[in-house]
């Protein structure tokens, strides 16, 4: 592949995953998390949006990134004690999306050349998967139900 070839994938990557974590932000900002559980748009606590997580909506199992949207609303809004009751990672991601704008800022303005190699970039991910999955599986395992008060929580005992 040519080399200004690379350089535009790169550009083109860098400006999504911006775009990506903004909207991320930008979201956790205007919504806010009802007294029930439920994420409304930020004065309409009226409107409650829909579940995200089909797994939860579809067959009332718990998946891995459950917890994650209401856990970066509490933190946006400065609530770390209920960001980690909701989901115990959620803030490592949310640190994740944050370091997004210093790492992409600087993939634009050198998009020469690769910042980080792709073993490193790699391995983060698959330790923030890793995180994930072990706090799913701690949940699962333990049978702790950290989803809205009220909502059935399957566990293994169950079967």
């Amino acid at each position: 592949m040519e080399p200004f070839e690379v350089d535009r994938r790169r550009r083109r990557r860098h400006w999504e995953m911006l775009a990506v974590a903004s909207f991320v932000v930008v979201m956790s900002l205007v919504l806010q998390v009802r007294h029930d559980g439920h994420v409304a748009p930020g004065g309409l606590a009226w409107l409650r949006l829909p579940p995200l997580c089909l797994s939860r909506s579809m067959f009332g199992v718990q998946c891995p990134g459950c917890g994650l949207t209401r856990s970066f609303i509490h933190l946006a809004h400065g609530d770390w004690r209920q960001s980690i009751a909701t989901h115990r990672v959620g803030w490592l991601l949310a640190l994740a999306v944050l370091a997004q704008f210093p790492y992409r800022i600087a993939g634009l303005c050198f998009a020469h050349r690769e910042l980080i190699g792709r073993p490193v970039r790699e391995g983060f991910g698959y330790f923030l998967i890793a995180a994930l999955v072990g706090n799913w599986l701690f949940n699962v395992w333990t049978g702790a139900d950290w989803l809205i008060k009220g909502s059935r929580s399957v566990s293994l005992a169950e079967g």
